[in-house]
């Protein structure tokens, strides 16, 4: 039961790091681009991500693992572009409030190439909050993972996941109820830690606080 906990931590803590990264990498480039540019091309990202939030994340995430198939690779593409949609309005809102700053008003007034001026000044100061957003949306992928692996479209037997475990222990609660415990327990405390985490970092990096 320890070696099966152990090893299943390493599906579920890659799940939820994996995937949050496939988010990022996806959503903040189109939120930039669509607070950056604005017109039709903000338009166009706004409208698809509030089509792909108007589905509930885990109902859209349980639909692509269905689609992709079930193992722990498409899992985590399912829930990175699920969780997508939440980085780009973030990025979005972030960008346009910085783009109202008065020294991107003159770096752009000089004619500093837009690249330049969102590597050097845009991304830099929407990162903390984004970065905030990826450590609560690990925790959330988490959970993800464990639902999907416990409906059978993440990680597939043998090997374990703490979802799988869960799925498995079901059908033993009377005689075995500790074979539900443990790795619900995990579940519960690691995506507790990673909330927590969350939470620090938005005080610690929240410039309204200091």
């Amino acid at each position: 039961m320890l070696s099966r906990m152990v090893w299943g931590a390493r599906a579920s803590l890659l799940a939820g790091v994996v995937s949050v990264a496939i988010a990022v990498c996806l959503g903040v480039p189109l939120g930039v681009m669509a607070g950056y540019m604005g017109g039709w091309t903000d338009a166009a990202i706004s409208r698809v991500t509030e089509a792909l939030l108007a589905a509930p994340f885990l109902i859209l995430a349980i639909a692509l693992a269905a689609f992709l198939g079930p193992n722990l690779t498409n899992a985590m593409i399912a829930i990175g572009l699920s969780a997508m949609p939440i980085f780009i309005r973030l990025a979005r809102a972030q960008t346009m409030s910085v783009m109202t700053e008065d020294y991107v008003e003159s770096a752009r007034a000089v004619g500093l190439q837009p690249f330049v001026l969102i590597r050097r000044y845009i991304l830099p100061n929407i990162f903390p909050p984004i970065l905030v957003q990826a450590t609560l949306t690990i925790a959330t992928a988490i959970i993800a993972e464990a639902s999907l692996s416990f409906l059978g479209l993440g990680q597939q037997p043998p090997a374990p996941s703490w979802g799988s475990m869960l799925n498995v222990a079901k059908n033993f609660l009377e005689q075995a109820p500790w074979m539900a415990l443990y790795p619900g327990a995990a579940i519960f405390l690691v995506v507790l830690g990673f909330n927590l985490l969350g939470d620090g970092l938005r005080d610690a990096l929240d410039p309204r606080d200091h």
